[in-house]
């Protein structure tokens, strides 16, 4: 066990050195095969690339297209109209809290966290500065929504409810009654928190002026919301309603925003650019799956596993942990779940209910990702200039406190009803 402990450490030293993940599970792999006396390139031949292929052979097309969607609907504008309008219901006390639900929609609209910084901050940033509110809550704004919302609500057609669904053969929709309960007392949380750190930034006195919640909407940006979300819709109904199968809901709702803003896109630069925004997740998402692949190949992991299995805690809240460990170590919420998946998930499907123990991966899988090391939070900084020393704070409040609470909430529905 004293291997891969090192091999952990390893990784997550280099990934918080800023060296891309890719470059680093082969290199943790390749120590942990010497420390067990193992042949390297045979171990990296027979199970992390394996491990690498089959994920990239099972989710291509989906993070193909997911990637087209989001970059359709940011050239096209529709992304921008959507977080407006949110923006524009919303008094400007309460800024923060809309662009939290404008990242919601967009995220459970099929849009990457890679993708979405990239559509929403520059709305965040001219907000943020009309009202003279600190800029180093936009972060904790952003991700939020994603993360407490967009990504682990029933029906999502993010990445990870699709993993759950293949793994487990359950629907888009798996464990509503756990997904809705806990996400809407989290973001409860979440916006209580927003305000609470709004009215701390703004002032008492300016915070007390603007005295409602809400404003009269513009028409003209209520018909654009509608129509921009079109798309979205499209994927959720077939995905969530239909019980299409995910790549049949992600091609329709391409072709319908294709269709829809073929005057405002150039299409070659936007399927050019797709690949592009594609291949950076699905890399690090496969190289998680590998390194989990190899973990879970040895003996010693297999001999730590059966013995934690045994220890007196109930499968829900002990696949909870791991969930929350594994996406800690990788700095990733679908590396995390697939790391559980590939070591755990088929000694823990046969003593719970698969439509629970999807809900409660998925809800784990967004607590210790958004640990400094996260690849989508040191290309925010990168992309927005802003500093960790500014933004971590209250990015830890929201992207790690928070689920942490959403993940209790689940736990304790999946366990009493």
């Amino acid at each position: 066990m004293l291997s891969i402990i090192i091999g952990f450490i390893i990784l997550i030293t280099l990934i918080v050195l800023k060296v891309n993940i890719v470059i680093v599970a082969p290199i943790s792999v390749s120590i942990i095969a010497l420390m067990n006396n193992m042949n390297v390139l045979e171990l990296l031949n027979s199970q992390y690339l394996a491990g690498f292929a089959n994920f990239v052979q099972d989710y291509l097309l989906i993070f193909l297209l997911s990637a087209i969607l989001g970059k359709t609907m940011e050239d096209s504008g529709d992304a921008a109209a959507i977080g407006e309008f949110v923006l524009n219901v919303l008094s400007y006390r309460y800024a923060a809290v809309g662009i939290f639900f404008a990242s919601a929609v967009l995220t459970y609209g099929g849009i990457s966290a890679f993708v979405l910084i990239f559509t929403i901050y520059p709305i965040a940033k001219s907000v943020f500065e009309e009202v003279n509110l600190s800029k180093s809550l936009i972060l904790a704004s952003i991700v939020g929504g994603s993360l407490i919302i967009g990504m682990p609500m029933p029906g999502s057609p993010q990445i990870h409810n699709l993993i759950m669904m293949d793994f487990l053969d359950t629907s888009a929709v798996a464990g509503l009654g756990v997904g809705i309960i806990s996400i809407t007392i989290a973001t409860g949380f979440a916006v209580y928190y927003l305000i609470f750190r709004t009215r701390k930034l703004l002032g008492e006195q300016y915070y007390a002026s603007q005295s409602s919640v809400f404003k009269k909407p513009d028409p003209r940006k209520f018909k654009n919301f509608i129509f921009s979300v079109l798309p979205l819709l499209t994927v959720f109904i077939f995905l969530a309603v239909l019980a299409k199968p995910p790549v049949i809901a992600l091609l329709l709702g391409v072709i319908v925003s294709i269709i829809k803003n073929i005057r405002e896109i150039k299409l070659l630069r936007v399927l050019n650019s797709s690949i592009s925004n594609a291949v950076a997740p699905l890399m690090f998402a496969a190289s998680a799956m590998g390194f989990g692949q190899v973990i879970s190949s040895l003996d010693v992991f297999i001999n730590f596993l059966e013995t934690l299995l045994t220890l007196p805690l109930h499968p829900y809240l002990l696949v909870g942990i791991i969930t929350n460990i594994a996406a800690g170590l990788l700095g990733s919420a679908s590396g995390g779940m697939l790391l559980t998946i590939s070591t755990v998930g088929e000694n823990i499907t046969q003593f719970v209910e698969p439509e629970k123990l999807h809900r409660v991966i998925l809800i784990a899988s967004t607590g210790l990702d958004t640990l400094p090391h996260n690849s989508a939070y040191l290309a925010m900084l990168a992309y927005t200039g802003l500093k960790f020393k500014d933004t971590y704070f209250d990015y830890f409040v929201i992207t790690i406190i928070v689920p942490f609470i959403s993940l209790a909430v689940a736990i304790l529905y999946s366990l009493y009803i």
